[in-house]
């Protein structure tokens, strides 16, 4: 992948190996992904601020402030209808239902699954329900974002 270019227009896998798009899922609105990842990271953080917060374990500030840790899944994907390259983040409990899909799916890579909030309420619950369909060929093409990668430069800019 070229790190240098000419012009305006930057390559989309360029942009997508750098700026990190995020997935979200708002009410009313289906999200179709594939997954790429071979397997989800999961990390320990802090929702803090409107957002998740690595925790650093001993001596962590939020922590001693008493604010509540979580372990988080991130998965990289891609959106079927608009074929772009991203990030999706889960809790436990939908994570535990991605474990069980996997089992029946043979692996995480390739599955299909569509997300939705369970209600009109940006703060309702997520779903996750399998699409049961092979993945596009041109999905299996793409190679998986470096999830740590992903999480460490988005924790950086967070501190900046």
């Amino acid at each position: 992948m070229d790190q240098v270019g000419e012009g305006w227009e930057v390559p989309t896998e360029v942009k997508d190996r750098v700026q990190f798009h995020w997935f979200h899922v708002y009410p009313g609105k289906a999200l179709l992904l594939c997954f790429l990842s071979p397997a989800a990271l999961w990390y320990v953080g802090h929702y803090e601020g409107g957002r998740m917060r690595l925790c650093i374990g001993e001596g962590c500030e939020l922590c001693e402030k008493g604010c509540g840790k979580q372990i988080r899944y991130v998965v990289s994907a891609v959106e079927v209808t608009t074929r772009k390259v991203g990030v999706i983040e889960v809790g436990e409990s939908i994570a535990l239902t991605l474990k069980d899909l996997c089992s029946r799916n043979g692996g995480l890579r390739g599955m299909i699954v569509e997300c939705m909030k369970a209600t009109k309420s940006k703060h309702s619950r997520m779903e996750m329900v399998p699409v049961h369909e092979a993945p596009p060929a041109w999905a299996l093409a793409l190679a998986p974002l470096d999830l740590r990668e992903v999480l460490e430069k988005t924790w950086q800019r967070q501190g900046s």
